[in-house]
């Protein structure tokens, strides 16, 4: 199963609205029951009904992945699962289907003809993390403070099939600390929706002593557990503004929630699921180079602009990281939260890291080999998407005198796919083709397969590019695993200052601050067997040709950012 089908089943804007006017869809009952070991969730169990399945011998009942984009689940052996319907016991088999880049899935097959609705139980503890985990995706289950947090991809078997199903999802609290709250991405306690099975594992849940922003019933609340070394008074607000924004901009009227977790290593990041996302920090507040800020913005705006084809995730991820990418900044302008100059520092930073890739000049289909594999890869759709955009913004905006421009696009897109249609790339080529000829068909397919976007001399109305050269940041290692020196390239300068593959990390300085400042050393403490070390070197690379952009003598009063 690849991972776009999976997230485009679940996160398909609109879907509960199409299908509540058809026939009533069977009943899927879902009750969570987490469980409480001193001050943390030890247990979760699940029991599930499906209602009248009517599955043959042999054939498929449920379906879960192993692992999904280098993140690993609770992965139920056959045994682990508990079924029964009107017969009794219904004895179940597993196997693992093929794997792909994005992860790898277990199906479960029933060993007889099923009588009446089925009930399924099981249970899992929450994935244990410590300083050695890699950061990823916010696709895994955990413990925190007087409760839980994550999604349901890492304990919710499921029905292998894609139909709607009448879902009612309940919480069973008695296990926890009084005053505990349910909440899933579509609503606190019990809920009632219609949706495919595959939702309920692409959407959050969290269980326990949940601190909410605001405290009211509003329409956008913001949770969390752990107190986080940050002042969420200001960020809650800021957030707020920036989704109320993009909310009116694509005309969304529905709730939205943001959860907050911590992460027991020094880095974060953020997953946006079905119209809600989970941002993670480190101890000190670590996310990303941008800002926490700009990680919300990110991962708030893949609720709204995707491609909903049935492409390799490869394959669309220039769109889908792209769009986030672009109005995560632009719209955080237009909407008073950043100014002229941070916009600008934002371009150039995200210049800085698509010209210093070195993956840069890969195809979409061969960078998403190396996805889950190598976090630089990863990047690239969010570099290249990015300047691409950037670049039809301006083409578009010359080609109409000003009247056109990406944001009519990407509104279009949107739109039909609300009224049903699947826009995938074949589609958005007709669009380039209809505004703007053959030539920006040819230079899409340039960009898909590795093309270097170069800027032209003028964007906005008010910016303008000018080459440079500089030394791109490589810390030499896995970034994603900060707990222990992982995957040490021998050519790099951490590699040349004496770091080992397997030093435990006791302290480094926060990537934020190197990533900023090119001249600052990486200053980094390991323990190695029973010595405690020290080392210091630049985590830069060699000398990479790049652009950078500045105001031009108009000034900031002459950006179109409206």
């Amino acid at each position: 199963m690849k991972l776009k089908s999976v997230l485009g089943t679940a996160l398909m804007a609109g879907f509960t609205l199409q299908v509540m006017a058809a026939d009533a869809p069977p009943s899927l009952a879902l009750t969570i029951t987490p469980s409480m070991n001193e001050h943390t969730v030890a247990d979760v169990a699940i029991s599930l009904t499906q209602q009248a399945p009517d599955v043959a011998a042999g054939e498929s009942l449920l379906t879960m992945p192993i692992e999904l984009v280098s993140t690993p689940t609770a992965a139920y052996s056959a045994t682990d699962i508990i079924a029964r319907d009107a017969k009794g016991i219904l004895a179940i088999s597993s196997e693992e289907l093929p794997a792909d880049p994005s992860g790898q899935y277990r199906r479960y097959y029933a060993s007889r003809a099923t009588v009446g609705d089925v009930t399924y139980e099981y249970h899992t503890a929450p994935r244990a993390a410590d300083a050695s985990t890699r950061n990823g995706p916010l696709f895994d289950l955990r413990a925190q403070q007087q409760g839980m947090m994550g999604a349901g991809v890492y304990f919710l078997a499921l029905p292998a099939d894609h139909q709607p199903y009448s879902v009612t999802l309940s919480w069973d609290l008695s296990h926890m600390p009084k005053g505990s709250r349910g909440v899933w991405s579509y609503g606190e306690g019990e809920q009632h929706t219609v949706m495919p099975a595959e939702a309920l594992r692409f959407s959050y849940y969290s269980a326990g002593m949940l601190t909410q922003w605001p405290s009211d019933d509003s329409d956008f609340s913001m949770y969390w557990l752990d107190k986080p070394p940050f002042d969420m008074s200001q960020l809650a607000p800021q957030t707020e503004k920036f989704y109320r924004y993009m909310a009116n901009f694509f005309g969304d009227k529905r709730d939205y929630r943001v959860f907050a977790r911590s992460n027991p290593y020094p880095a974060g990041g953020g997953t946006g699921l079905a119209h809600s996302f989970m941002f993670g920090y480190g101890s000190e507040g670590q996310t990303i180079a941008e800002g926490v800020q700009l990680l919300l913005a990110h991962e708030m705006a893949h609720t709204w602009p995707r491609l909903n084809s049935d492409e390799p995730h490869a394959e669309t991820a220039w769109y889908t990281e792209g769009t986030a990418e672009y109005y995560a900044i632009l719209n955080s302008l237009r909407a008073g939260i950043a100014s002229p100059d941070e916009w600008l520092r934002q371009i150039n930073l995200r210049a800085s890291a698509y010209y210093a890739n070195p993956y840069v000049k890969m195809t979409n289909h061969e960078a998403g080999e190396l996805f889950w594999k190598d976090a630089r890869a990863q990047k690239v759709p969010y570099g290249r998407g990015f300047m691409y955009l950037f670049e039809l913004n301006q083409q578009l905006l010359q080609a109409s005198d000003g009247k056109r421009r990406l944001d009519d696009l990407v509104l279009e897109v949107y739109q039909r796919q609300q009224q049903g249609e699947i826009i995938g790339n074949l589609e958005w080529q007709q669009i380039l083709k209809r505004e703007l000829g053959e030539k920006a068909v040819s230079s899409f397919t340039a960009m898909t397969q590795g093309a270097l976007q170069v800027p032209s001399a003028n964007a906005f109305g008010c910016l303008e590019a000018k080459a440079t050269q500089y030394r791109p940041f490589d810390l030499g290692f896995d970034e994603m695993r900060l707990g222990e020196v992982f995957k040490l390239r021998e050519d790099s300068e951490a590699a040349k200052a004496g770091l080992l593959n397997g030093d435990k990390i006791l302290h480094l300085t926060p990537l934020t601050e190197l990533k900023a400042d090119g001249s600052k050393k990486m200053a980094i403490t390991v323990s190695r067997g029973q010595q405690t070390l020290s080392f210091s070197f630049l985590p830069r690379g060699p000398l990479v040709a790049g652009w950078q952009w500045q105001f031009n003598a108009q000034g900031p009063a002459a950006c179109h950012f409206e």
